[in-house]
C-alpha cells in the first residue's frame, strides 16, 4: 500500500510539472494562433473603432492575426457573455462598455457575474453623452427643448440599446426634468445616429464621438453634455450640471476584459501593448474621446459602484427589461 501511495504521488507530481511546463511554453509562445477581439456592438461607432485600433496594432506587434468579431445584441450583453464563456487562454478578449455594470440592474438572470467572471485588463477611454436633436427639431437650446418636451405626447428618443449607458442617462434626464420621452432601442450608436440624421427619430442620447461629425456638418444640434463639465471639443454646449441637474454626471467608458483565470503573463502582455496604442494621438482621431487611466482593481471597483447607481435608476424609472 505504501509503495502504491508513493507511485501515485510521483505520478501526480510529474503530471502537475508537465502541465506547468506546457502552460509556461504556451504563454512564452503567445500568441501562436489567431486572437479574437469581441466588439459587442455594430461596426461604425466608438467601441468598434477602439477594437480595430487595438487589433491592428497587436497584429503588427505580434506578427499574428488579431481579428475583430462584432457580436451584437442586447446592448452588448451577447458579446460580453460570449467572452465570459470563452476559454481563459488569452485568445479571446472583449472591448466592453460601461453597460457591463447595468445588466444586473434590470435582470435577475444575467448569465455572468460582472465582478467575478472576468479579468479587467485595462481602461481604454471615456466620453460624455450629448443630448442631440435632428436639425429640424423645434428647439435650439436646452431650455427650448424642455418646453417642447413637457407638453403633449412623449417624444421618442434613440440610444445605443436597451439597458445601455445612454439609455439610463436618458432615463435620468426624464426623472430629473419631468419631460415626456419614450425610449427607442437600437443595436448600436451608428444605426441610431443614421435614423436621427434621416429624421426617423428626432432626439438621441449619443456618445460625443459618434455625434461630432454630424454636429460639425449641421445635420444634428447639440443641446447638453451629460458629464459634469463642458467638453473641449464642444465648448459652447452646456453641461447638465451647470443647467441645474448636478445628479446627472455620466460618461460612457470602454475597457478591455478577458475571461476569468486568463494567465497573468498574457494579461500583462496585453497591458504593455495597450500602453503603446491607447495614446493622446489615438484620442484625437475620435473627437470627444479622452484618456481615462485606471488600474484593473479600480476598474472593478468602478463597475461595483456603477452597479449600485444604475440599479437605483432602474427602480426610479420602473425599468424591468
Amino acid at each position: 500500500m505504501r509503495f502504491f501511495h508513493v507511485k501515485l504521488l510521483t505520478f501526480l507530481l510529474f503530471t502537475f510539472l508537465g502541465q506547468t511546463i506546457v502552460l509556461a511554453q504556451s504563454i512564452d509562445s503567445y500568441p501562436n494562433k489567431p486572437v479574437r477581439v469581441i466588439v459587442p456592438f455594430a461596426p461604425g461607432a466608438t467601441t468598434d473603432f477602439l477594437g480595430r485600433v487595438i487589433a491592428q496594432h497587436a497584429t503588427q506587434a505580434w506578427g499574428k492575426s488579431v481579428v475583430v468579431e462584432n457580436k451584437i445584441g442586447a446592448a452588448g450583453l451577447i458579446g460580453v457573455d460570449a467572452t465570459a464563456k470563452s476559454p481563459p487562454d488569452g485568445y479571446t478578449v472583449c472591448v466592453s462598455t460601461g453597460a457591463i455594470a447595468i445588466y444586473s440592474a434590470t435582470k435577475s438572470d444575467v448569465p455572468f457575474d460582472p465582478l467575478n467572471d472576468f479579468e479587467y485588463v485595462a481602461m481604454l477611454g471615456r466620453v460624455p453623452h450629448v443630448l442631440v436633436v435632428n436639425k429640424d427639431f423645434p428647439a435650439n437650446t436646452f431650455q427650448e427643448f424642455l418646453a417642447q418636451t413637457k407638453n403633449g405626447k412623449p417624444y421618442p428618443y434613440a440610444s445605443t440599446g436597451a439597458r445601455s449607458n445612454a439609455h439610463f442617462t436618458g432615463e435620468m434626464l426624464k426623472t430629473s426634468t419631468g419631460i415626456a420621452l419614450q425610449h427607442i432601442s437600437y443595436r448600436g450608436g451608428a444605426p441610431a445616429m443614421a435614423d436621427l440624421v434621416a429624421g426617423h427619430v428626432q432626439i438621441m442620447i449619443a456618445s460625443l464621438t459618434t455625434a461630432m461629425p454630424f454636429i460639425k456638418s449641421g445635420a444634428i444640434k447639440p443641446l447638453a453634455i451629460s458629464s459634469g463639465t463642458r467638453s473641449e471639443v464642444l465648448p459652447n454646449t452646456p453641461s447638465l450640471k451647470e443647467l441645474g441637474y448636478p445628479e446627472i454626471d455620466t460618461a460612457e467608458w470602454w475597457g478591455l476584459i478577458a475571461p476569468k483565470n486568463t494567465p497573468k503573463p498574457i494579461l500583462d502582455k496585453w497591458r504593455e501593448e495597450l500602453k503603446k496604442v491607447i495614446t493622446p494621438a489615438i484620442m484625437e482621431k475620435s473627437p470627444g474621446l479622452e484618456l481615462y487611466p485606471m488600474s484593473p482593481d479600480d476598474m472593478r471597483k468602478l463597475v461595483q459602484k456603477e452597479m449600485v447607481t444604475w440599479k437605483e435608476v432602474a427602480r426610479k424609472s420602473n425599468i424591468t427589461e
